[in-house]
């Protein structure tokens, strides 16, 4: 008998080539038609001149914007603070999210600090709830990965690099826009790393404990969408057809994971960004690669599906067991071919750091996810799951 189940509304979400012409009729729309507009991004993307091309074109069109651009890989709360401050500076109307997950989720949380006095640490692992009313919010990812343009959820730096999240359904977009033509000035390595964040995010969703038929079957399509497309978009960065379908996977994981959560590859990878400032999508690639095949074992009848949808024959294999190990052996091809870097050596990283990795996955900030894998792992499990992330070539 199936579980009795809710599944909460997206944000709204648009996509297209070249979609993104159409911002300043989207700002009109939730905000008027003289908004005041706060874009969050990074420097990476300022230099690039797309913020400034989209600033101007909101400007074009009689809207007022100002660029906010301190944020870096793994936003603190600082920054967060910082982007709320120049909100209420400018009194902005609307944000609009512009970058990869780090600007997506600054933006998000920024929106929701602007309009009350508790700084962003605050809201660290639920401490308290969110406000209400945030400012209203348009997310437009440049990378295909982190889902962050979906979800409630925010991921940001407190103390000493400690990595929190605050979560509500204030986070959510009032619009997500997905447009392939702006991931593709993404070098081939951060091309390679958010994919396999993605990909990462539907594998765990598919096998959640909360995961409902509809999360497996969006999960399974993410999977289908990133496998069957991400090498083609790193070997011809200028294939939209493959972005748009790269980008679509990210969107369709990310509300997944909204819908249950992550899991254990999630608690190591955020423990390595800790640890290391790992990148995430490389953190959290490097320990599925471990702990897919740990879980296949105890689980085959979970993970088959996976397999399949990850391009796996099964008339290759024998049973449900050998199908889902394919799957494993498939995902860590997939790993090398894109050209992640396996071995975190160059990271500082090696088996000394393997008690102090243990300790930061199962802290309470990552322990969630750890407790809500199908597949629990006993102290042992971790330890071992652990080195082999730590020691691998």
């Amino acid at each position: 008998m199936l579980e009795a189940f809710t599944h909460d509304p997206s944000p709204s979400m648009t996509f297209g080539v070249d979609r993104l012409a159409q911002l300043p009729g989207d700002v009109a729309a939730l905000a008027g038609p003289a908004a005041r507009v706060l874009i969050v991004t990074d420097g990476g993307l300022m230099a690039t001149g797309l913020p400034t091309e989209v600033a101007e074109r909101l400007r074009d069109a009689g809207h007022f914007v100002e660029l906010f651009s301190d944020v870096r890989s793994d936003p603190s709360a600082a920054s967060i603070d910082a982007a709320a401050a120049r909100v209420r500076a400018i009194s902005a109307d609307l944000i609009i999210g512009l970058g990869g997950g780090s600007p997506l989720d600054v933006a998000k949380l920024a929106a929701c600090v602007a309009v009350a006095d508790i700084p962003a640490e605050g809201y660290a692992v639920m401490a308290r709830p969110l406000p209400d009313k945030p400012i209203k919010k348009i997310l437009i990812p440049t990378t295909s990965g982190t889902g962050a343009e979906m979800t409630r959820t925010s991921v940001y730096g407190i103390g000493e690099g400690r990595k929190v999240w605050a979560w509500g359904p204030t986070l959510k977009a009032d619009l997500s826009i997905l447009d392939p033509m702006v991931t593709r000035g993404l070098p081939a390595p951060l091309t390679a790393a958010t994919g396999l964040d993605a990909l990462v995010h539907a594998i765990e969703a598919c096998t959640h404990r909360r995961a409902t038929p509809v999360v497996e079957g969006m999960a399974l399509q993410a999977i289908r969408l990133m496998a069957g497309n991400l090498e083609r978009v790193i070997a011809e960065p200028g294939d939209l057809e493959a972005r748009g379908r790269v980008a679509l996977g990210s969107a369709i994981a990310g509300v997944a994971i909204d819908a249950c959560g992550t899991g254990i590859a999630h608690a190591f990878g955020h423990a390595l960004g800790t640890l290391a400032h790992v990148h995430h999508g490389r953190a959290v690639a490097l320990a599925m690669r471990v702990a897919l095949p740990w879980a296949c074992a105890a689980r085959p009848d979970l993970y088959a599906p996976v397999a399949l949808a990850l391009g796996v024959d099964p008339r290759g294999t024998a049973d449900e067991r050998e199908l889902a190990m394919a799957g494993a052996s498939r995902f860590e091809a997939l790993l090398r071919a894109v050209g992640l870097p396996v071995s975190l050596a160059g990271d500082g990283l090696g088996e000394t750091d393997v008690a102090r990795l243990v300790t930061i996955t199962v802290a309470i900030e990552n322990k969630p996810m750890v407790e809500s894998n199908t597949v629990q792992p006993t102290d042992e499990d971790l330890v071992a799951l652990a080195r082999a992330i730590l020691t691998a070539v």
